[in-house]
């Protein structure tokens, strides 16, 4: 199955959508969070360039899947920047390499940022987050649940640099 990954900024009529599906998939996590709030969020990362930004997954045409670069994910952890967040395929997308190449492409943003270091929670995607690159940075209990933060080193550009002497 064939696949695209563009800006949100480029596919705002499917905010409310995404806001419902993350709604759906964390309202428990983030009770206090309202389905007009999270509409709220997802349109202040509808931009490019800096932090935040989000990105979209397109199957023929329609918006299946988000992940955001977000300055701080949870409270706790607001001295840690940036992160990797929402990371969301809607269940019938999902196991197809999706989200993968969500997280993939939000890294790519943070490097072009030159970001060093990206950071992530996750309740229990640690196996495929690992995979990807990232490792265990410590144990957090988020929300009442244990899950834990991951962390991702990013290559510095090298724009305009020969790495021959």
């Amino acid at each position: 199955m064939a696949f695209t990954l563009e800006y949100l900024d480029q596919h705002l009529a499917a905010i409310p959508s995404l806001a419902q599906w993350h709604q759906d998939e964390w309202s428990a996590i983030t009770p206090d969070l309202s389905l007009a709030d999270r509409i709220r969020g997802f349109e202040a990362r509808a931009r490019r360039g800096g932090v935040p930004t989000a990105v979209v997954a397109l199957v023929d045409a329609k918006v299946v899947g988000l992940a955001c670069l977000v300055a701080a994910d949870i409270e706790s952890h607001a001295h840690l920047t940036p992160w990797l967040a929402s990371v969301l395929v809607a269940p019938p997308f999902r196991g197809r390499g999706i989200g993968s190449a969500l997280a993939e492409r939000v890294a790519a943003e943070a490097t072009a940022l030159s970001v060093q270091e990206l950071f992530l929670f996750t309740f229990d995607k640690q196996a495929l987050y690992s995979r990807l690159g990232w490792s265990h940075r410590e144990p957090t209990v988020y929300a009442g649940r244990p899950g834990t933060v991951m962390v991702r080193g990013l290559a510095p550009r090298l724009i305009g640099r020969s790495l021959r002497r």
